[in-house]
């Protein structure tokens, strides 16, 4: 046998000293087969890196050279999933625990809130009754919802139990708050959280859970107080409720609060009044508010709904692609107005927070397709009784299959991605101008949070681009490897990086100057769950 030089044992000696260091001394992570592509989602100062079978996250920082800065945060046994809060502020784990659950010592199912600013740290860790695989988050971030879903697996399930955790209180006795909902043969589909709403008793919030075949009413500010159900499956054959919307009325009242309902081959939308309880049922109901649903029938299935601020008054939009027109509801009579729209648009967002109200202070709603190559801007100000001159219509080369979003200062931009081919648009919702980019094969694109510039990547593809929104220039940069996913975040000291995640490897990456992104001062690293750190 060849003797090995000196200086080579030497060399892979401190190789090894420094790939443990890196690793935090954790001994289960050389016994872990790491999981590649990795997971990555990105925070405001950070970015969390999803190892589940070291049960970990591997949280990234990058500093002002950008070289990384890593904190390992262990997440205990049976990882699920990990999500982030809607401002990206904190990133949230769930974990089963050991199933099935045979000692005391075993761990048990938990829910991990870490925050994710440019010092990572675990905050809470909240432990659960029961391993459910279900995680819904609250748009505030004030609440979690776990629950069960299809991939739970056990001897016994209550498919109508959830956790909910609110997120601004420690842990404690009564934090989490386990709970069943009353079945008609249902199980949760879907979770809405309301703004506060003027209800009878006083302003409270409400989570809308859409099971397969009925609404129900939570009332967040007391859970001990009975969910209101509202049925809407009286024959054997399921109504499923695919979409919700909820108006708080005028703000002088508290009685005129409403949540929509749209059902999943139903040409029709069912309209729930929360009213006051009356007088003679007060003293029996723990409720001090109930729900009157009315039905209306708008012709054909709607799409989508949204209610909206109208010339005539508040309206409940309802698109229904089938007969190409967007129905005005009235909710206090059921009376509708019809505007034709000259194309199956499918889904709607009010526009009006960026482009502003119209002279008769109405909403401003943008409608786009997947099946036509056209969006649209409809004034609702001037929608009742003029149908015809309140649509304003953009033609694009490709249909739409998803509009993204673009945050302040530059919250008047939508980047809109065809339903096929690899184009997108990036449209200016006030100068009213679609200004396509075109990619290669298989392009992703993500917005930074600071709304200044987009991203995009591909894992087809060893580059990435980027486009400032300022001047709409594509800034091309050949990288290593694919990239599957590109996170833009605040690095310590001022500015910012972005982090280029590539699809080969044990966390295999590329750092970059956000800002002034060049291949001179770019970081690559090989494997950051191995320890491949300077």
């Amino acid at each position: 046998m060849t003797e090995r030089p000196q200086s080579i044992v030497l060399q892979a000696l401190v190789l090894s000293s420094a790939l443990l260091a890196g690793c935090d001394s954790e001994p289960n992570v050389w016994d872990a087969e790491v999981e590649s592509p990795v997971r990555a989602l990105g925070l405001t100062g950070s970015v969390a890196l999803i190892d589940a079978p070291a049960e970990r996250v591997m949280m990234l920082a990058v500093e002002e050279d950008l070289t990384l800065a890593t904190t390992s945060i262990p997440i205990g046994e049976g990882f699920v999933t990990a999500d982030t809060t809607a401002d990206d502020a904190r990133l949230l784990v769930l974990s089963r625990g050991v199933v099935p659950r045979l000692s005391a010592s075993d761990q048990g199912p938990s829910l991990r809130l870490i925050d994710g600013g440019t010092e990572p740290r675990l905050a809470a860790t909240y432990d659960l009754a029961d391993p459910l695989s279900g995680l819904a988050i609250d748009p505030i971030s004030q609440f979690a919802v776990i629950h069960p879903s299809e991939s739970d697996v056990a001897f016994v399930q209550n498919p109508n139990e959830l956790i909910v955790v609110d997120l601004g209180r420690k842990p404690g006795a009564t934090n989490p708050i386990a709970l069943t909902l009353r079945s008609f043969g249902g199980r949760p589909q879907g979770f809405t959280f309301t703004d506060p709403l003027s209800l009878p008793g006083g302003a409270r919030r409400l989570l809308v859970v859409q099971t397969d075949r009925d609404v129900a009413l939570l009332d967040l500010a007391d859970l001990s107080i009975p969910e209101i159900t509202i049925r809407l499956t009286s024959g054997t054959t399921p109504r499923r409720p695919t979409g919700i919307a909820v108006s708080d009325g005028a703000a002088e009242r508290d009685d005129d609060a409403r949540i929509a309902v749209r059902t999943e081959s139903e040409p029709e939308v069912i309209v729930v009044d929360l009213a006051p309880v009356p007088a003679e049922a007060d003293a029996g109901t723990p409720q001090t508010f109930r729900a009157l649903p009315n039905v209306v029938f708008v012709g054909g299935v709607p799409t989508d709904i949204a209610f909206v601020a109208t010339d005539g008054g508040l309206r409940l939009a309802a698109l229904v692609p089938s007969r190409q027109t967007l129905a005005l509801i009235d909710p206090a009579t059921g009376s509708i107005d019809e505007i034709d729209l000259g194309g199956p648009f499918e889904s709607l967002s009010v526009v009006t927070k960026e482009v502003g109200a119209t002279g008769a202070g109405g909403d401003v709603a943008l409608l786009w397709s997947s099946s036509s190559p056209q969006v649209a801007l409809v004034a609702l100000g001037g929608a009742v009784g003029t149908p015809y001159r309140s649509i304003e219509r953009l033609d694009l080369r490709r249909a739409v299959s998803q509009v993204i979003p673009v945050a302040a200062p530059n919250q008047h931009l939508r980047v809109l991605a065809a339903t096929y081919g690899h184009e997108f648009v990036v449209l200016d919702l006030l100068a009213r101008t679609a200004s396509p980019l075109v990619a290669s094969a298989g392009a992703r694109l993500t917005t930074s949070p600071d709304g200044q510039r987009a991203w995009l990547t591909s894992p087809n593809a060893s580059a990435i681009a980027q486009v400032e929104f300022a001047t709409l220039h594509p800034r091309n940069l050949a990288l290593s490897h694919g990239v599957f996913d590109a996170l833009d975040i605040t690095r310590r000291g001022g500015g910012r990086a972005v982090i280029a995640m590539h699809g080969v490897g044990t966390g295999s990456l590329t750092v970059l100057d956000a800002l002034d992104p060049s291949l001179s001062t770019a970081r690559e690293y090989a494997g950051v769950l191995l320890g491949d750190l300077p």
